[in-house]
């Protein structure tokens, strides 16, 4: 669904032919799983992703090293 932001509640049900009050049909489900996949990634996926990247690593061992050594110097 494009601009799916500017539909009205309506319009995405009917696209999507789920009922409100019901929702989705086990094989809706089925179907829509086959079709588009899984979700995405969880919240701890995403989190520990952050610190795949070189410039964070060195910035948190940066930081452990200050409160080391602050701590030291106390």
């Amino acid at each position: 669904m494009e601009n799916a932001h500017t539909k009205t509640p309506a319009e995405c049900l009917a696209f999507f032919g789920v009922n409100m009050e019901t929702g989705l049909t086990p094989d809706q489900v089925k179907k829509n799983l086959a079709k588009y996949g899984p979700n995405g990634k969880t919240t701890w996926e995403l989190i520990v992703e952050q610190f795949e990247d070189l410039l964070v690593r060195i910035l948190l061992l940066a930081a452990c090293i200050s409160f080391v050594s602050k701590q030291r110097l106390r």
